[in-house]
Order: C-alpha cells, then structure tokens, then sequence
C-alpha cells in the first residue's frame, strides 16, 4: 500500500504542466495578498510608511529558490536536532567554533 501512495505506477514525481502567464501573474499577487493578511495591523503601525516596501520586499525573497532551499536546509536542521538532540553539536557547528577560539 505504501509503496503505491509514494510511488503510483512505479512512478516518484512527474512533473505537472507549466502555468501560464496569467496564471503565474494570479499566483504572484494571491500570495502577496496572503503575505499581507498574516502581517498584524499593530506591527504595520509600529513600523511606519515603510512597511508595504519591506513587505514587498520579503515577497520578493520568498520567490527566489536558492532563498527557499537555505530556509528548508535551516528548518530541517532545526528539526534534526529537536528529534536528536546528540546530535546538536554537529549540526550547529558549535565544537568546531570553540575549537577556533
């Protein structure tokens, strides 16, 4: 059963079809608006005129894959070490940091 849900046909991934402009252009701005929508209110004013700029430019951040993967390697080791906590010294690199100073 398994092996069918994670693999139909014998198949792993298939790519789906490429999205078109508008599409592309749809995805875009219903993001930005959710982006906007988890902002809170009170933040907007604590930070001023400048935050749709900020929040356009985190937007932007968020589209770039090489952004997108650093963040998932970060996440993942956040993860790795919380399940194996003997391990936290090796993925935050803190021995060898010591072993520096």
């Amino acid at each position: 059963y398994l092996v069918e849900m994670f693999w139909p046909d014998g198949v792993f991934y298939t790519k789906g079809p490429d999205l078109t402009e508008e599409q592309q252009l749809d995805l875009k701005r219903n993001s930005k608006k959710i982006l906007e929508k988890m902002f809170p209110d009170q933040l907007k004013t604590v930070l001023g005129k400048h935050t749709d700029e900020g929040l356009d430019m985190l937007h932007e951040m968020l589209q770039n894959r090489v952004v997108l993967k650093s963040m998932a390697y970060m996440i993942m080791d956040l993860v790795w070490a919380e399940i194996f906590p003997e391990l936290n010294d090796f993925v935050t690199g803190v021995k060898s940091l010591e072993k520096e100073s």
